[in-house]
């Protein structure tokens, strides 16, 4: 009896260092996925001045910020499909078609002259290959760290891989393009993310979990009784709505408020944007372990409608500069928490992939939808009026899913106390409570 259970505890001890070797191949995937899919979405704003000021002239702001909306929504609104894909076994096809598809795009796009040849090589070929990987990783490493609280660290860290993509990418299209022309360019953004995808199919080495017993529906209908899930979905709209207008109208607003900056200015804010989004993603880990996920993302909600109400009075280069950071800060918790909220609000882990892909779609419908209306709010308004319309309309729709966000919080706490209570007075207890 004494050996067998040497024996077991001695093959468990085998196993604990490959479970955490891969548990860290995952967290890598996972980083280089956020890295490529928000990195080209985060880059939007430098695409949408390039398009504006050579390829596409004629062009309104709002028609050409449907090639970057049109992007993250199919990158976003993939998990639709890829989730429930993802909770039937097809992580590994998954991950490695989806990473092929975006690194053709891209190529594809060094080609690119006229505005139907860009809408399908940036929007449809990019956004459905980065989307195709997208919410299959998050929801694999959802799964992978079972602990709420390690979940928000370890969220939060992978989260850091979309900032980093969103300082390198606008940076080397700055410096590249009056050197080397747009087509190289593009080719050479396309080279580090095929680099890049090599690594992060690392996770394909390992051994793959398939669901255990009989597949599941390819739809969960118990998602259209579950008002808090509901309610944070139409809260992802209007924060994603919100929160995609800075990263295409910062560059361009700045310009025309502030005379004496330069295009490559505007370049420099979406930087620094991203870079300081890197420091919210991990203090948003941070707090989300303390605090939980969803009250730390309900705050950070209110204080980014204060933020963009304060857009509105932004007018000097250092005002500029210190309000993205703060931009940055915040939307970097917005961004780095839904994978650790989400499976809180799922009733296993087995539908964790097609609860998050139905979640990050209405993200993905919020930024089609919100860029484009407030690029004709833009184009309606001289730039003498300081453009404080689409400001104010970014503020409300923040507020509103500030709001929206509170009664998810109360069930999932009443939710908590209760299964407490339940465990208080489970038998064995002596029928007393604890």
């Amino acid at each position: 009896m004494g050996n067998q259970e040497e024996s077991t505890t001695s093959s468990r001890r085998e196993r604990e260092p490959n479970v955490a070797l891969q548990h860290w191949l995952q967290i890598l995937s996972t980083f280089i996925v956020y890295f490529n899919a928000w990195g080209t979405i985060l880059t939007a704003g430098v695409f949408q001045t390039y398009y504006e000021q050579a390829i596409l002239r004629g062009q309104s702001s709002s028609n050409i910020s449907w090639i970057a909306t049109a992007s993250a929504f199919l990158t976003l609104s993939a998990g639709l499909v890829t989730g429930p894909l993802y909770d039937q076994g097809f992580y590994r096809t998954l991950l490695l078609s989806g990473t092929l598809l975006q690194v053709f795009g891209i190529m594809m796009l060094s080609l690119c002259t006229k505005y139907y040849q860009l809408f399908l090589c940036q929007a449809v070929c990019i956004g459905i290959g980065a989307g195709t990987a997208f919410t299959p990783s998050v929801a694999a490493l959802g799964a992978c760290v079972t602990n709420p609280s390690t979940r928000a660290k370890v969220m939060g860290l992978v989260a850091c891989g979309s900032s980093v993509g969103g300082v390198v990418y606008p940076i080397m299209f700055r410096f590249l393009v009056p050197r080397i022309g747009f087509p190289w360019t593009v080719r050479s953004i396309g080279f580090v993310a095929l680099g890049l995808d090599l690594f992060s199919c690392i996770v394909l080495a390992g051994p793959q979990s398939k669901p255990a017993g009989a597949r599941r529906r390819f739809f969960d209908p118990s998602i259209l009784t579950d008002l808090p899930f509901i309610l944070l979905c139409v809260g992802s709209i209007c924060s994603a709505t919100a929160y995609y207008i800075p990263f295409i109208y910062l560059p361009l607003i700045t310009e025309e408020r502030i005379q004496s900056v330069g295009a490559d200015f505007g370049f420099d804010l979406v930087a620094i944007v991203n870079g300081s989004s890197a420091l919210g993603r991990l203090l948003g880990g941070l707090a989300a372990a303390q605090f939980g996920p969803t009250e730390t993302t309900c705050v950070c909600l209110f204080l980014g409608s204060i933020m963009l109400f304060c857009w509105i009075v932004v007018d000097t280069v250092a005002g500029t500069i210190v309000w993205s950071v703060f931009w940055g800060i915040i939307t970097g918790v917005l961004v780095a928490l839904p994978g650790a909220m989400l499976p809180l609000f799922c009733p296993s882990l087995s539908v964790v992939g097609s609860r998050s892909g139905i979640y990050w779609a209405f993200v993905g419908l919020g930024i089609l939808i919100g860029s484009p209306i407030g690029g004709a709010v833009h184009d309606s308004q001289s730039a003498r009026s300081g453009r404080w319309q689409v400001q104010v309309f970014a503020g409300i729709l923040m507020m509103a899913a500030a709001v929206v966000v509170v009664y998810p919080i109360i069930r999932l706490r009443r939710n908590v106390q209760a299964g407490h209570r339940a465990e208080v007075r489970q038998p064995g207890n002596g029928g007393r409570e604890r």
